[in-house]
């Protein structure tokens, strides 16, 4: 892939990610940049790098950029969601391959050294909030789920779309060693042990029965013994039951890890997941019982131990 010239949008977008880190949502001085610095500032010096860069790529004398910042408003302002860190993620990515990520000395270069701290920013950010890594269509690497959907070079008309997440492309294994390791801490009833259990459950119903919406988990006692599918429009699909449940009402479903795992889901109300994966529109239900949206718990992942993409 060639190098270029990114877009005024795109460095509006990285500006406006420097600009809100600044301001009061990380302690002053994350960037090496003197306290009076603007956004304007930050961003014609991006826009400069860029220019110089891909001029000494290609040899050729180009025009000094005129730069005038416009900030992203939804990035300013808004509440930040994975969509806007992953675009983030993603333009930082397009920005230092495009000022050449192969020459070891521009990692000194203030500009180049800033869009690598946007980017541990968002990163940071997608990593406290669980979103998930997967594997890529393309090729057998791992990166951020919904990585695909963002803009290379992003631009106003690209907007920031809502991310679309393959279950299938989620690493179980990954999942099943985030439960183990966190069940020999001890910690029974912390939010990735909680989260993670019923992420792995929503997972497999959602494998054995794709026209499910959502599931509902009631207990008998401490434990869940009966996991009931239901459709989008309310119609019962199957029954999953615990193998402690005595006497099912009707032959249980699902394989023996699904079953097994129904019954070591957390029942307290500390479970994060009855409020992350919560469904909307289902009936009042019983004292005990929960419900969870299978695409929201099939599309959560919890931390894991795989270093960063951008470190990779």
């Amino acid at each position: 892939m060639s190098s270029f010239i990114v877009g005024t949008d795109h460095i509006d977008l990285l500006a406006t990610a420097a600009r809100r880190i600044r301001n009061g949502r990380m302690p002053d001085k994350f960037f090496d940049y003197e306290d009076t610095a603007t956004a304007q500032s930050i961003g014609e010096a991006m826009a400069l790098f860029n220019n110089v860069a891909v001029s000494e790529d290609y040899q050729e004398e180009k025009a000094e950029p005129q730069y005038i910042f416009t900030p992203v408003d939804e990035i300013l302002t808004g509440k930040l969601e994975p969509k806007h860190l992953v675009q983030i993620y993603l333009a930082a990515s397009c920005y230092i391959y495009q000022t050449g990520e192969d020459h070891p000395d521009w990692a000194y270069r203030l500009p180049w050294a800033t869009v690598k701290a946007i980017q541990f920013w968002a990163e940071t950010h997608l990593y406290a909030s669980g979103w998930p890594i997967v594997k890529l269509r393309n090729s057998g690497g791992y990166d951020w789920a919904g990585r695909e959907d963002a803009a290379w070079e992003w631009t106003r008309e690209h907007g920031f779309p809502d991310l679309q997440i393959n279950p299938a492309r989620l690493n179980d294994d990954e999942v099943r060693e985030a439960i183990t390791a966190t069940e020999r801490m001890g910690d029974q009833v912390s939010a990735a042990l909680g989260m993670s259990r019923v992420g792995l459950l929503g997972r497999l119903v959602l494998a054995a029965h794709e026209d499910g919406a959502y599931v509902v988990l009631e207990p008998d006692g401490d434990r869940f013994v009966r996991c009931t599918v239901f459709s989008e429009s309310g119609e019962e699909i199957a029954e999953i039951n615990s193998p402690e449940l005595d006497t099912p009402r009707v032959e249980p479903t699902g394989g023996d890890e699904m079953r097994a795992l129904l019954a070591m889901v957390d029942t307290s109300p500390a479970n994060l997941a009855w409020t992350e994966f919560a469904p909307e529109g289902v009936p009042p239900l019983d004292q005990g019982s929960h419900a969870v949206d299978l695409r929201k718990a099939s599309n959560w992942s919890p931390l894991t131990t795989r270093p960063r993409p951008s470190d990779t």
